[in-house]
């Protein structure tokens, strides 16, 4: 119960007249016991004993009164505001609230309650949902695509990969994937994470090929250090049948992922999902510029994960 009515409070008023305890009042009105506290110690203090239910009624209505929302604060409301359409999640929001400055932290905002904003304003004919990663839409199933008869030379399986890498505690592990144009399209992105740090790489290659992708990789991983470029894990795509010379010129080990097993990319995968917010689905890659690539990278980068 978010609220005691005034036929509620007049209950309460009867029972405590009556001596029952919070427990068995907060049992008889269908609430819980911090509600009936709560009313006790707010509408009729200092004396207990003296709580009435129109006294406590009129208080409650003038506390309504008083009341201000969060976003009356235009330094409040234009915080959350940019935040979210940096494609910050509402959860995010409110982390992000807390761990600023003690002004931040005292003025912060919960995940439902924006949740329950950005709702509002899209059943007024707002738009303010659309920057949300699924635009409040629920992810669909489509089940497996048919297996594909991709020879790799010489793969590597994820099996073979050092152990220490499913620990999370190093930098150097990286996975990769390619974010394809749609059918009949050239272009693509090649994407690479680190597992530990979740920093993204990602540059424009011409085509789908590996000779495309081994370029893509060297662009976006020869600036790396060499100690930081330990192992990448990739699906098994046509694009990486190049993974010897990617290993030759980058010094990395490249192993591929089982069949069908995205959740073992599943950081990737997820950090595809993030760049799909800019480039939704259809985007031609053919006719993006690497500045705007390289803004999306950056917002990403920089969003807490």
């Amino acid at each position: 119960m978010a609220h005691l009515t005034r036929s509620k409070r007049d209950q309460l008023d009867a029972l405590h007249r009556a001596g029952l305890s919070q427990c068995d009042i907060a049992q008889l009105l269908g609430c819980h016991q911090s509600t009936v506290s709560r009313e006790f110690s707010r509408s009729h203090p200092p004396l207990r004993d003296r709580y009435t239910a129109a006294v406590a009624q009129r208080q409650a209505e003038e506390r309504r009164r008083r009341e201000r929302h969060w976003y009356d604060d235009q330094r409040v409301f234009r915080f959350v505001l940019e935040l979210l359409r940096q494609r910050l999640s509402p959860e995010q929001i409110e982390g992000r609230m807390r761990r600023e400055s003690p002004w931040h932290r005292s003025h912060a905002v919960s995940a439902k309650t924006i949740y329950s904003w950005v709702w509002n304003n899209r059943e007024g004919g707002g738009c303010l949902h659309l920057h949300l990663r699924r635009h409040g839409r629920r992810p669909k199933w489509f089940g497996m695509a048919p297996a594909m008869d991709i020879r790799i030379p010489h793969r590597r399986d994820i099996s073979e990969r050092p152990k220490i890498v499913d620990k999370w505690k190093r930098c150097g592990d990286w996975e990769s994937d390619l974010v394809v144009s749609p059918h009949g399209c050239r272009g693509a992105v090649a994407t690479f994470v680190e597992r530990f740090s979740k920093y993204l790489r990602a540059v424009l290659v011409e085509d789908q090929s590996a000779r495309a992708f081994s370029a893509g990789a060297h662009e976006a991983l020869s600036v790396i250090p060499e100690a930081l470029l330990l192992t990448m894990t990739h699906d098994n795509g046509k694009e990486i049948c190049g993974h010897e010379h990617i290993t030759e010129t980058l010094k990395i080990t490249v192993y591929c992922a089982r069949p069908f097993h995205s959740w073992e990319r599943g950081l990737n995968e997820n950090t595809n999902g993030l760049l799909r917010d800019f480039f939704p689905k259809g985007t031609n890659f053919g006719e993006v510029t690497q500045e705007e690539l390289a803004h999306a990278v950056e917002l990403i980068n920089n969003r807490p994960r």
